[in-house]
């Protein structure tokens, strides 16, 4: 018995070794596999990484790259140039002062016809018809009393002839500047001193420089000529024009353009050919600059002409006489709208420079120029997004510092209407 357990026990402990061992074993087994699971992966992953990527790879990779730079590049350019031609554009609520517009664009509408009805039946006189019957009433009244001075001197009998005859020519009204240098010099100092008083008298006469007012009937159109800011109001205008006196418009306007660069868009030359072809337009409404105040080639020279340089000036003065000149050609009038203040103060003191041109082009030729600053609430040495009402603050222009939101681009619609006197067309048809 002895033996036997002895024996047993033996056994029990052989097999507890053995159970040890091969529990050890299949441990070091399980922990050999997993590490040559890691190395291999390692391995793999170091293999990758040395193995040089195919051409064709590396070109598909970076064409993706550039597709999205692209995009993205584009589309913070130009997110706020393209504009969306909304159908319902009056009725939303964005326009807190939108309240009473119906009314006062009913008021204003009556106090148009009254003016047009008052008002249009004078017959336009040009500015030298309506100075000659001023000067010859002034000159009138000088060569008579100057005629009787004449009369009392004796020592003079020579020159009373003569004094006597331009006299009476002045009566009739002669213009003293045409006589010839001869008769001239030949005159005594009275007459002389006569002379220079006539012309200076003349010279006083100023000539009217008030543009003639807008009037429009429904059977005439409306051409809008711009940049994206453009894009942005004529919607609008478009809109009211239509829907209070059934006028039609023509919207070219296109985003990035402007007097700057003719061989990217040439402005001047798409004018004159659209108003060839479409006489019924008698209204160019014009909005340009955000994109001009940069250098630009000049035909002839190897260098790009300076922004603000003579050369740069005179060329672009040019662009400008050429619209107003094919506007005048066609019988059209022209409301031509300031390039408002921008928050970068490089490109605001571009605008105050070019809306410097705009303007004395447009006195010369007598055609009309709308400045925007007080309609937007800033000004050339403040920029601000908002106006200030009684109730609160409205946003008028986006973050980029240059377009405008939808309740700006109506604000500057609603100033363009308030331009334009409408006229209503006789009834051929009544007795």
């Amino acid at each position: 018995m002895m033996i036997y357990k002895k024996s047993c026990s033996k056994n029990n402990r052989k097999s507890k070794s053995n159970l040890k061992r091969q529990r050890h074993k299949s441990l070091n087994k399980n922990t050999f596999k997993k590490d040559h699971q890691k190395t291999n992966k390692v391995n793999t992953s170091l293999i990758l990484a040395n193995k040089p990527l195919s051409a064709r790879y590396i070109f598909l990779i970076l064409f993706v790259t550039a597709i999205a730079l692209i995009a993205i590049y584009y589309k913070s350019i130009l997110i706020y140039g393209e504009q969306v031609y909304h159908t319902d554009l009056f009725n939303s609520d964005t326009l807190a002062i939108e309240e009473t517009s119906t009314q006062e664009l009913e008021d204003s509408k009556s106090d148009e016809q009254k003016y047009a009805s008052t008002h249009t039946s004078i017959p336009f006189i040009r500015p030298f018809d309506a100075v000659l019957p001023v000067t010859e009433n002034k000159t009138s009244k000088l060569a008579v009393a100057e005629l009787e001075d004449i009369k009392q001197n004796k020592n003079t009998a020579e020159v009373k002839s003569d004094q006597q005859v331009d006299i009476e020519n002045s009566l009739m009204g002669p213009d003293l500047k045409t006589h010839s240098d001869t008769i001239y010099h030949n005159k005594p100092k009275t007459e002389l001193a006569l002379q220079d008083e006539l012309i200076k008298i003349q010279g006083d006469i100023e000539l009217p420089h008030e543009p003639l007012p807008i009037v429009l009937t429904s059977n005439d159109k409306v051409f809008f000529a711009g940049d994206s800011l453009m894009q942005g109001v004529a919607p609008y205008v478009k809109k009211m024009l239509f829907k209070q006196y059934k006028i039609e418009s023509l919207d070219l306007s296109k985003q990035s353009t402007g007097l700057a660069y003719p061989s990217a868009f040439d402005w001047p030359k798409t004018i004159n050919d659209n108003l060839i072809a479409d006489p019924s337009i008698k209204l160019l409404v014009v909005f340009l600059g955000a994109n001009d105040p940069w250098d630009f080639p000049v035909k002839g020279y190897v260098k790009y002409a300076k922004f603000k340089s003579e050369l740069w000036e005179e060329h672009y003065r040019l662009r400008i006489e050429s619209i107003l000149n094919s506007a005048i050609e066609h019988d059209v009038q022209v409301l031509w709208l300031a390039a408002p203040c921008m928050r970068k103060p490089k490109l605001n003191n571009g605008m105050v420079y070019l809306n410097n041109l705009y303007k004395s082009e447009l006195e010369k030729v007598q055609q009309h120029f709308l400045t925007t600053n007080e309609l937007l609430g800033c000004t050339y040495e403040k920029f601000s997004n908002f106006i200030a009402t009684d109730k609160a603050k409205i946003k008028v222009r986006v973050d980029d510092g240059v377009h405008f939101t939808s309740t700006g681009q109506k604000i500057l619609a609603k100033a363009i209407m308030e331009k334009i006197i409408y006229k209503e067309l006789e009834d051929t048809h009544s007795d």
